[in-house]
């Protein structure tokens, strides 16, 4: 854009430099001109032609002056050319800063512009055209509505003034009934007078009349233009859609309140949801732990099921040898049946020497009854001997 600007001016520059060449050279032909011109009186004069003894005086024309101003007016161009390029190259770097480049680029669509401007300034010349006819239109309306009131108007006044003189020739020469006396002319004169003005008060009564009317009319038209908005929209309807707007307003501010309390509830379940996720993030980093232990775990348990099964493989085989041991041992694998199998041995052995005692007891008192009775049948007689043998038997028993 500044560069278009630049060269611009460059063209308007150019064009001044040549139209002050194109002066110049004016100038030099008029000198020229003036001379020819000098010359051309010259021969007339002696050729004896008309028109001679005319003012033939040269034209003088101070090229130093022009020239001077020509310098100074290039001068002051080459200033403000430069002026002009300083403050292009400031505002483009403005623009720059600003970020605003797009104002440095060329219009896009100026040619559409232009006939859009070119088509609006048609449309504008048809309208004041329009206008003009118009204003014309209505001007001649205008003059021949005066034209017309001016002349029913001087109608008019003619009649009136023929009435009053009809009746100021019929009052002239009257007389009072009740008097018999003539009436002066002042009283018709006066009588007169006091029609006119009772004519005229009544006339501007009358447009007084008409003008409120018509301001009336006016005004009514103006309250039922107010009244209806829109084809088939009145002032009433917009009242009532007033109120209608207002209830709906105070209905609006009330869910705009249940609004808020959502929005604080929401916050507030927001901020519980944040919370529930990050205990979710957290127990998610805790399952991806424990999983990686699981896993851990898991490798460990199915080693140690293979050492399980290969434990249980021993145990079996330990199982059965201790059964076959068993089975081989008897009684001394069961300790209540060994305790009791001890118990009885001892109360055996305890009873066996019991018995033994018994026995010894048993043979000794045999022995003593033996004894005993040898001595008795020794001593005593056969009868006696009978009573040792049942004696002998009952013991023996």
């Amino acid at each position: 854009m500044a560069d278009s600007k630049g060269t611009s001016k460059k063209a308007k520059s150019g064009k001044k430099e040549k139209k002050s060449a194109t002066k110049a050279q004016a100038d030099n032909e008029e000198s020229s001109s003036g001379s020819s011109v000098s010359e051309d009186e010259a021969d007339a004069e002696d050729a004896g032609q008309i028109g001679t003894g005319v003012a033939t005086a040269a034209v003088t024309v101070d090229r130093d002056e022009y020239l001077q101003a020509h310098r100074e007016l290039t001068f002051d161009r080459n200033q403000l050319q430069i002026k002009n390029n300083i403050l292009h190259r400031r505002l483009a770097e403005y623009y720059k800063k600003r970020k605003l480049e797009h104002v440095l680029k060329p219009l896009e669509g100026a040619s559409d512009l232009e006939d859009k401007y070119q088509q609006k300034l048609l449309a504008y010349e048809e309208l004041k055209e329009m206008e003009e006819r118009e204003v014309t239109d209505i001007r001649s309306k205008v003059q021949a509505v005066e034209v017309q009131y001016a002349d029913r108007l001087e109608d008019a006044e003619k009649k009136f003034d023929e009435l009053q003189n009809h009746e100021k020739n019929t009052g002239t020469g009257l007389i009072y009934s009740k008097k018999g006396k003539p009436i002066a002319d002042k009283t018709v004169q006066r009588f007169l007078t006091l029609q006119r003005r009772k004519c005229e008060q009544s006339s501007a009564l009358c447009l007084r009349y008409i003008r409120v009317r018509n301001a009336v009319t006016e005004l009514d038209a103006v309250v039922r233009k107010l009244e209806m908005l829109a084809p088939g929209l009145y002032v009433a309807h917009y009242e009532q859609l007033h109120i209608d707007n207002q209830n709906y307003m105070t209905k609006i501010e009330e869910r705009e309140d249940e609004l808020i309390k959502n929005r604080g509830k929401c916050t507030e379940h927001n901020q519980i949801l944040a919370h529930i996720r990050e205990k979710m993030h957290h127990t998610d980093e805790v399952i991806d732990f424990t999983e990686c232990d699981l896993g851990d775990a898991e490798i460990e348990y199915l080693r140690a099921r293979e050492d399980l099964g290969q434990v249980k493989s021993r145990r079996d085989k330990l199982r059965w040898t201790l059964e076959a041991e068993r089975l081989k041992a008897g009684l001394l694998t069961r300790r209540d049946l060994l305790r009791d199998f001890q118990d009885a041995t001892d109360e055996v052995v305890k009873l066996r020497e019991k018995k033994a005692n018994l026995e010894a007891q048993i043979a000794n008192t045999t022995r003593e009854l033996r004894e005993a009775r040898r001595r008795m049948q020794i001593q005593r007689s056969p009868p006696a001997q009978e009573n040792s043998k049942e004696i002998l038997s009952i013991v023996d028993f």
